[in-house]
């Protein structure tokens, strides 16, 4: 089939006319030409046109691969050949919230291995099309477990970020009714809904509704909700990368374990994590005008519970420097240590 483009894309007569088009021109040209086919794109996804815009959208990208490269593949990222949505579904807004990403990988503090393996995910959906030819799809649904307080949601934000997806928060109280049956119904709403477009869906306090099974205390009901999840973890396209975060991955049912394709322990931090943090948040470029750097040691020491508690400890330094111009410092070190 011809272009859309083709009776819109400017021509030049005389062998070689068009030799001397400087790069801000074809870039002009190139824009206008995308813009005349918005309208187009828009009345096709109005009427539920869904291969009429998906091709408009495909020739949009085509066109302005060269001078505009990142949103031509940001385009075609929403068109997963048949992994695309069939339909869109409205979000339930009292389950889910639609977020930004705020924070990247390079954001979180995270051992060595497991930076290393949240990379090589990123990097297989950045390359999911490479990898359908192979009859592959990445990696997408992410199990973290560990102690609180050690950076799970923060992770998960960090591989929306690095993706450039929308982050998609699970409600938890929302999620979870008195009636067990309306909690079977919201987790299908949820999952419709991130199965629309390509995201980052995530569900923390997992173990909430992936009970085992087999727990002899646990009525019907509440298996019948681990029943669904796990036909839903089944159905979820690897558009969705779907991340679940759990304190206590032993309650968890193992079939529903089984149905991650990548586990991730975040433990309690080591030194030379919580060295690190204190490095990151007491360093020049956060306290502008001082340098308490000296102190990172000091309050890596700590016997703090976890990289949250580390965190707000060097905030509350850091309010001191504003408030107090450091005289506090090592008050609220030593009271620290005390506690």
């Amino acid at each position: 089939m011809d272009s859309l483009f083709d009776t819109e894309q400017s021509t030049t007569t005389g062998g070689g006319a068009n030799v001397g088009t400087s790069a801000r021109d074809r870039k002009k040209a190139a824009e206008a030409n995308a813009m005349k086919l918005l309208p187009k794109i828009i009345e096709a996804s109005r009427w539920g046109q869904q291969d009429a815009a998906e091709k408009i959208g495909r020739d949009i990208a085509q066109i302005i691969e060269t001078t505009h490269p990142t949103v031509a593949q940001k385009i075609l990222k929403q068109f997963a050949g048949a992994m695309r949505p069939t339909k869109i579904v409205r979000r339930p807004d009292e389950l889910v919230d639609f977020c930004e990403a705020r924070h990247g990988l390079d954001d979180v503090i995270l051992p060595e291995a497991v930076e290393r393996g949240c990379r090589a995910v990123v990097m297989e959906h950045q390359r999911m099309n490479e990898l359908a030819q192979f009859k592959l799809a990445p990696r997408h649904k992410i199990l973290l477990y560990g102690p609180p307080g050690n950076g799970k949601t923060l992770l998960a934000e960090g591989l929306a970020k690095e993706l450039d997806l929308p982050f998609l928060p699970v409600k938890y109280a929302g999620m979870i009714e008195s009636y067990l049956g309306s909690t079977g119904k919201n987790l299908q709403s949820i999952f419709d809904y991130a199965a629309t477009a390509p995201c980052v869906l995530f569900m923390d306090e997992f173990d909430g509704v992936a009970i085992d099974r087999g727990d002899s205390k646990d009525v019907g009901e509440i298996r019948r909700v681990t029943n669904q999840l796990l036909i839903l973890l089944d159905r979820l396209p690897p558009t969705c990368m779907f991340v679940a975060a759990t304190n206590a991955d032993e309650l968890l049912d193992r079939a529903i374990q089984r149905r991650f394709d990548f586990v991730l322990q975040l433990p309690a931090p080591t030194q030379d994590l919580r060295r690190r943090c204190a490095e990151r948040e007491l360093a020049p470029s956060m306290t502008p005008g001082h340098d308490v750097t000296c102190h990172a040691e000091a309050v890596a020491g700590l016997p703090l519970a976890n990289l949250s508690g580390l965190v707000k400890l060097c905030q509350r330094i850091r309010r001191d420097l504003v408030l107090n111009g450091g005289a506090g410092v090592h008050a609220i070190i030593a009271d620290a240590a005390a506690n």
